[in-house]
């Protein structure tokens, strides 16, 4: 017979009240870890940084408002420290890139006097709008993939959130505790939020919560 909803919530929370009594939560150092943190679990999300850092100041990119703020929005939730016209940048810089060797070519047969390369041109400029679109949806498909993850993280973090208020009515503490045994990228997600009070970014940790929450609005 299969288990019953209470049942199953009898029995983490159980598990989850033993962990209680096993962790120990340093308020004062925690928020602090959190660029190590990130640095140390998301090598992925670091080699997209570094190329932006190397290559997207090359040329200034003056983005629309609202194309700023929607790809700023998305390099936000995926945790990367990168400016939405570094971003942007990045993919001109790729694209042209991608079209020099195209020129190139395109040059030495003309110098050569041969037939002009037609088909080579037409794909040389394909490819370069491929690479063009490619880089610059990154950190759309960068935040999609974040979300995805942390969305089947939901059910644990809400158990860990309200067993603990149960036992101890303090929402930072719960916070606290929830990101402490969340696996990436939740735990991160929950670290952002402390992170974003030590900073000064939100007063509260309350505050940081809900602005946290507003990023889901529109993907669930």
């Amino acid at each position: 017979m299969a288990p019953t909803t209470d049942e199953i919530l009898k029995k983490y929370a159980r598990k989850i009240e033993s962990e209680m009594n096993e962790s120990n939560i340093n308020a004062e150092s925690y928020s602090r870890e959190y660029q190590q943190f990130k640095q140390d679990m998301l090598p992925e999300l670091s080699k997209y940084k570094r190329w932006t850092d190397s290559l997207g100041g090359i040329i200034k990119i003056r983005l629309s408002e609202k194309e700023r703020t929607k790809v700023q929005r998305y390099l936000d939730i995926a945790h990367l420290d990168v400016e939405a016209s570094q971003s942007a940048s990045l993919a001109l810089v790729a694209m042209m890139l991608t079209l020099f060797p195209t020129f190139a070519v395109v040059l030495a047969v003309t110098f050569l006097k041969s037939p002009f390369p037609l088909m080579l041109t037409f794909l040389g400029f394909v490819l370069s709008i491929f690479v063009y679109y490619y880089i610059y949806s990154m950190p759309k498909r960068l935040s999609n993939i974040w979300r995805l993850k942390a969305s089947s993280q939901m059910i644990p973090a809400v158990l860990y959130t309200v067993i603990y208020m149960k036992h101890t009515s303090n929402m930072e503490r719960a916070i606290q505790f929830a990101s402490d045994h969340l696996e990436i990228p939740l735990a991160l997600d929950f670290r952002k939020v402390f992170y974003d009070v030590e900073v000064g970014k939100y007063q509260t940790i309350k505050q940081a919560l809900e602005a946290y929450l507003e990023t889901w609005r529109d993907y669930a």
